[in-house]
Formats: C-alpha cells, structure tokens, sequence
C-alpha cells in the first residue's frame, strides 16, 4: 500500500492543496479521499492517468473537500475516460454530488464513463480492502475511515476532532492521518482538532506515526517545530509518498 499525499492544506490555504489523499494497493487499484478545490490540478501536476482511479470517498461535503469534482470529472470526459468510477457519500449529502457531476457535463446528459453513487456504511468490503468509519466532532457529519488492506491498516480522519469512536478506528494502525487545524488548544465542543489533543492521543494509542494535516497557515511553522521533539509525530505536507511495503517507510517517514 502506498499513500500519496495530494494535499495537506486548510480550507483557505494559500500555500497548500486542500487535503486529499491517494491510495494505491500492491494491485494497483486506487482510491481518491476528498476532492476539494485544488486537488484536481495536483492530480495533473503528477500525471496520473484518467482511468486510474476507482473510487472517490467523501469524508465530508464542505467545499474544501469536495468542490473540485466537477472539475475532475469534466477532465477525465473531456480526454475520453472510459472506466467506471463509484463514489462514496453519506446518503444525507449525495445531492451536492449529484449537482456537481451535472455541471461537468453540462449542458449534456451523459457523460463517458458511467458513476455510481453508493452510501458510505459503518462498514463494507471492497475487493480485498476491509473499510470502516466513524463519525468525528464537525460542524456537518464528517467520517473517519479505516481501511485495512496489503497487511496495513491506514487510518484518516477527516474534519473534526476526534471522538470514541474514531479513536477505536485509529488504534492499531499503521499510519494515522489526524486533522488538527490550530495550533493552540481549542474547546472540547470545537469542530477541528488541535495539537495538544493529538499528542495525547498519539501518546495514548501508542501510534508509530501521526501525520497531522489541515492546518492553519499560522500555525505550521509552531507544529513543525513542536513535532520535531516527538519521533511519533510530523505534520504533513504535500507531496510525501508514505510506501508501506518498504521495511524502512517508518524511518524514512520520520
């Protein structure tokens, strides 16, 4: 399993992607976590091709994690993608969706490839990929995920602090995506999480590794510093490419 870091950026960044990431299995079979606004054009920048990605998961609709999809799918018809794609979304917010792959093809009806939009579940098998979520502390439903596939478990929180539930997802994983927007602790009734909260918490599961992600412009250059004295913890940036199946990934991840 290969995790590519699309984007680690907050919602209005002005030096990173939004955050997304990119799965790879020893398969070659590829998932795509969120599609804000600016993922699409670092989908470009890496050349990936139109017909490499199987499936979308939306953790959340808020702009920032799903605004680039029309976009993206405008792309792939426009040079001719083929495959079909399914897309995960809580049930609750699949018009947002729906609207949006109307746009990519407007005014036409059809597009080249066909979608299925499919309700994200408590849990579900895919291929050989065994798939869980949990809801975080957000503002709107906003799903963790827990994907457990090559041998690895790969956790990613998506938008909100983390709760009983998606710490129970995020024990035992191999490497653990957090969302931790601010730098200084916020209140427990917060929508985002915060570094003091998310050292603890590493502390606690006893993770081999954090990736701290969505976070503040201000605060990157404080986290990074702050990081830096915990060997368990980094915050992300964009553009890593964390490769399980490497014995040394962790060391070179630190």
């Amino acid at each position: 399993m290969r995790i590519d870091v699309l984007g680690c950026g907050s919602a209005f960044s002005l030096h990173h992607t939004t955050s997304a990431i990119r799965i790879i299995d020893n398969q070659q079979a590829q998932w795509l976590i969120d599609c804000g606004p600016t993922v699409p054009r670092a989908l470009w920048n890496r050349k990936v091709d139109i017909n490499a990605i199987d499936v979308i998961f939306f953790t959340h609709i808020h702009p920032d994690h799903c605004a680039g999809l029309a976009v993206l799918l405008n792309h792939w018809k426009s040079f001719g993608r083929v495959k079909p794609l399914q897309i995960y979304c809580q049930s609750e917010q699949q018009t947002v969706l729906v609207n949006q792959i109307a746009l990519a093809n407007w005014p036409h009806t059809e597009l080249t490839f066909p979608i299925e939009i499919l309700n994200s579940q408590p849990e579900w098998k895919w291929r050989g990929w065994q798939i869980r979520t949990a809801f975080a502390q957000h503002e709107i439903p906003s799903q963790a995920i827990r994907i457990e596939a090559d041998n690895h478990v790969l956790f990613y929180s998506g938008d909100g602090r983390p709760t009983d539930a998606t710490q129970s997802l995020m024990a035992g994983s191999t490497l653990a995506f957090q969302e931790c927007a601010s730098w200084q602790p916020l209140t427990t009734d917060a929508s985002h999480g915060d570094y003091p909260a998310c050292l603890a918490l590493c502390e606690k599961l006893a993770l081999n590794l954090m990736v701290l992600y969505h976070t503040q412009d201000a605060d990157r250059t404080a986290i990074t510093r702050a990081c830096a004295l915990h060997p368990n913890l980094r915050l992300s940036n964009d553009g890593t490419l964390f490769d399980l199946e490497k014995p040394n990934w962790l060391q070179a991840a630190l």
